[in-house]
C-alpha cells in the first residue's frame, strides 16, 4: 500500500483505477480524495515494491493518465510534532 499525490494538483480519482508505472499497470487505486492539508488530491494504491518513493507512476483515469508521485506518508506531519505537543 502506497501514498500517491498528484502531481497537477487538481485532478481528483474516485478509485478502483488502474496504476502504470514504466507504461505497465501494476496496481490499483484503493482510495483516493483531496488532500486539505498538503493541498493536493491524493491516493492510496497497492503497487510492487520495485516502486520506490519519488517514482512517479499514472492513474488511469477515463481514457487520459494523471501523473502523480509515490510519497512517504503520514503527509500531514511526517515528524509527529503535533501528535506529541
Amino acid at each position: 500500500m502506497r501514498c500517491l499525490t498528484v502531481d497537477d494538483g487538481r485532478s481528483l480519482v474516485l478509485g478502483k483505477e488502474p496504476v502504470f508505472y514504466k507504461d505497465q499497470a501494476v496496481g490499483y487505486v484503493t482510495s483516493a480524495a483531496y488532500g486539505y492539508t498538503v493541498a493536493k488530491p491524493i491516493a492510496y494504491a497497492y503497487l510492487p515494491a520495485e516502486v520506490s518513493l519519488g517514482d512517479s507512476v499514472e492513474i488511469a483515469y477515463f481514457g487520459r493518465r494523471i501523473q502523480a508521485t509515490v510519497t512517504a506518508d503520514p503527509l500531514y506531519d511526517p515528524t509527529m510534532t503535533r501528535l506529541r505537543g
